[in-house]
């Protein structure tokens, strides 16, 4: 019969290592993730945060969770959101330039009057965002998930918008000019007012002019 005595003590030895090095690290993470240009917050737990209006242009946000975070006015240009979970962010006027979203979760979140332009969403959820009156020019948003979203008045001008999902969107008035929609689905898409010429539409077509509210195409589809 095996005796308590004789069980190998370098399991707890490392669990305990292990344990220590991961609080050391969060805790070294934690030091360099500050409102501050270039923050290291890679993996960082930042919900609920209120970092309005701080100057986090170039920080590193990695994989971090903002669930609910207060970032209006911030200016993020060219930030890495990467795989972040961030539904239900504020990101109303913030400086989002050149900014990397790809893959992030931000599901419900604000985006109204934000600067956008050259920024990456790609395979994004976007599920019911606010972007109304956005500046989204040159975006790369192929592959994201758009749907039921407020897109009213954004400009989306040369955007990248293949095989996106704009499902019930409201893109009301939004200026699509020169974007790439070849691929993307349009159920119940509103687009009362919206500027198509010289939009590569769903189909693949380019829409000729005018194309206001529909994509005039020579075919007619």
């Amino acid at each position: 019969m095996q005796t308590r005595s004789s069980e190998n003590p370098f399991g707890w030895v490392l669990t305990i290592t292990l344990a220590i090095g991961a609080a050391l690290f969060s805790a070294n993470v934690m030091a360099d993730c500050r409102p501050e240009p270039k923050a290291q917050c890679q993996g960082a737990a930042l919900r609920n945060i209120d970092w309005r209006n701080a100057p986090l242009q170039g920080s590193d946000f990695r994989n971090a969770d903002l669930e609910g975070a207060n970032l209006a006015g911030a200016n993020l240009a060219g930030a890495d959101f990467r795989e972040a979970h961030m539904p239900q962010v504020r990101l109303e006027r913030s400086n989002l330039a050149n900014a990397n979203f790809d893959k992030a979760d931000l599901r419900w979140s604000h985006f109204h009057r934000a600067v956008m332009a050259g920024a990456r969403f790609v395979g994004a959820n976007l599920l019911k965002t606010d972007m109304e009156d956005a500046d989204a020019t040159n975006v790369l948003l192929s592959g994201a998930d758009m749907t039921r979203s407020n897109l009213v008045g954004t400009d989306f001008q040369q955007a990248d918008m293949r095989n996106v999902k704009l499902d019930g969107a409201f893109m009301t008035y939004a200026n699509m000019k020169q974007t790439n929609l070849s691929g993307a689905s349009i159920n119940r898409t509103r687009f009362n007012g919206t500027r198509l010429t010289g939009a590569t539409w769903v189909t693949g077509v380019v829409c000729q002019t005018p194309s206001v509210g529909a994509c005039n195409t020579p075919t007619g589809k």
